[in-house]
């Protein structure tokens, strides 16, 4: 599975699974994905501690992707 992210235009109430219905937050993407997703992270100011949240998602064997600019 394929996971969004996008700190700008992004909402954690959004499903996640396409660029249009992204999430706002990485940890929130973390926590709904399952080992071996991909999490796509559009570039952008996150709010959270970004590298601790790689890490975590990193330790749950999810694979971590910068996307193109916006």
């Amino acid at each position: 599975m394929i996971w969004y992210v996008n700190p700008k235009t992004g909402k954690d109430s959004n499903d996640g699974r396409s660029a249009a219905s992204a999430f706002k937050t990485l940890a929130h993407a973390v926590g709904v994905a399952s080992s071996s997703d991909t999490i796509l992270i559009a570039p952008g100011v996150y709010d959270q501690d970004l590298p601790q949240q790689v890490s975590n998602a990193r330790a749950a064997n999810l694979m971590i992707s910068v996307t193109g600019a916006d």
